[in-house]
């Protein structure tokens, strides 16, 4: 035979004389590509070592039609005489009464430690953050598998189950299709909600996004939350009258629609302000208040914190100087530089730098080490143990598993008195606190919704935190 034989030169009945008759130009290879367990009972044909679209199977040596499109389906369909496993020793997929009993202590413990172990290899080879076998998405993946396997046993290949990546590329648009109008009709049946918004410009593109989240509290009290939006801003400017209507169209495609019965929660730049002046109740961020306060002593030019902007500044000098020269790995853990755009952030990078203080003079030159000298351990301690408080109360009204909203005056009131002076409290520090306890008075607005919901909640009725003249009112608005 030639060498130079072409695909599809000869027919299926050709190759299987061939093979029949043992001819030592046939070679019967698997695909470089094969990735199914199914291959372990099927050879592709190669006529003078070219490759023909035809397998053979290694059973009853018949010649089957394929191609790499049509995948393995050819196989799954192929009807052997001899089959690949017995009747018998196949595995039964009907589940006994003892499979739906939990396993021994001395069973599950070794099948917790091998999950462990597996979820640190998936990390470790596909190069996934620790977090990920966390997330809802990866947990609902794994129950998916185990109903699998508790349906179908074992006999399987994991393989077999899993789609391809470019599968799970053409199945997104679909699946998030099926489940926005599920909930399109969840929607239709909530009447009382409230909405959050934020709108955000990519520095490196210049792109502008939009995100709108829907929050409402189900008959069992559970509080729900759920993302309608997170998307381009497509529209001309970000003038007020266009970031209602952006709102307004992504709220009206779930059924939904804002009046003023309705809340908006969003941060307090003057656009958003007036974006929801009217027919609607908005109601500024708290986390987004104490963080601007926090921000603003330690950006902006004031007198009174110019002794804790100096000290921030060194921290700062330091930390970015670690990280320019790589020497992170040397210190026990990892220090987080200053960033605008995210809350607590002053916090954050005080404590890391704090966590490594002894550890820092080994590892800076000449004038980073003399930074490192300028700064008062006392006062760095003493400014990032207060700074905690406003880190513990953004991250509990922050939280989107139970509603807050009846929280906000009480830790108002509590970041107040934890800015009252002390003391042993250092010169900087007691000017700090004073501009804080000033501006968190004068820039966070409490609402009438924040009262009243304190005064609901059974462990929060007192009216101390009440301004006198509006106790009468709350209570004739909660008894109406």
């Amino acid at each position: 035979m030639s060498c130079t034989v072409r695909k599809e030169l000869f027919s299926k009945q050709y190759y299987q004389n061939l093979i029949v008759t043992k001819d030592s130009s046939i070679k019967l290879k698997k695909p470089p590509s094969a990735r199914s367990e199914l291959w372990s009972n099927f050879s592709q044909v190669y006529h003078s070592d070219i490759a023909q679209d035809y397998i053979v199977c290694h059973e009853c040596h018949i010649v089957l039609k394929w191609t790499s499109e049509t995948g393995t389906n050819v196989m799954k369909n192929h009807n052997c005489g001899n089959k690949f496993t017995s009747k018998k020793s196949t595995p039964s997929r009907q589940r006994t009464i003892s499979s739906y009993l939990p396993p021994s202590q001395e069973d599950y413990s070794t099948i917790k430690e091998r999950i462990v172990e597996s979820c640190a290899e998936f990390c470790a080879l596909d190069n996934k953050a620790f977090e990920t076998v966390a997330g809802d998405g990866f947990i609902s993946l794994a129950k998916q598998l185990m109903n699998a396997g508790a349906l179908i046993g074992t006999g399987f290949s994991v393989n077999e189950l899993l789609p391809h990546p470019t599968t799970v590329s053409r199945n997104v648009t679909r699946t998030y299709n099926k489940l926005k109008q599920q909930l399109i009709l969840f929607c239709g049946n909530v009447q009382h909600f409230t909405i959050t918004c934020d709108f955000w410009t990519e520095s490196l593109t210049g792109l502008h996004y939009g995100g709108i989240s829907l929050h409402f509290v189900d008959v069992g009290f559970n509080l729900q939350m759920f993302i309608l939006a997170c998307k381009l801003y497509d529209l001309p400017n970000q003038k007020a009258y266009n970031i209602r209507d952006f709102v307004n169209i992504v709220v009206e495609e779930f059924g939904l629609k804002i009046n003023e019965d309705i809340f908006i929660v969003s941060d307090n730049e003057p656009k958003m302000v007036a974006a929801f002046r009217d027919g609607v109740i908005r109601i500024g961020c708290s986390a987004h208040y104490i963080n601007k306060v926090i921000q603003h002593a330690f950006e902006l030019e004031e007198p009174c914190c110019s002794g804790v902007q100096a000290l921030f500044s060194l921290v700062r000098d330091i930390i970015t100087y670690v990280r320019q020269i790589h020497k992170q790995s040397s210190l026990s853990i990892c220090v987080q530089n200053y960033c605008k755009v995210r809350f607590s952030s002053v916090y954050i990078m005080l404590n890391t730098f704090v966590m490594v203080y002894n550890e820092l003079p080994s590892i800076l030159n000449t004038t980073q080490r003399q930074n490192y000298l300028k700064i008062n351990y006392v006062e760095l301690e003493q400014l990032t143990r207060y700074l905690k408080y406003f880190h513990d109360v953004i991250e509990k009204l922050s939280c989107e598993r139970t509603p807050a909203i009846h929280l906000v005056v009480s830790y108002k009131q509590f970041l107040l008195n934890k800015s009252n002076e002390h003391d042993d409290d250092c010169l900087h520090l007691v000017q700090l606190k004073r501009y804080i306890s000033k501006h968190l008075n004068d820039y966070w607005i409490i609402h009438d919704i924040h009262y009243i919901a304190m005064l609901l909640h059974p462990n929060l009725k007192s009216y101390q935190l009440i301004p006198d003249k509006k106790t009468c009112y709350y209570i004739n608005e909660i008894t109406n």
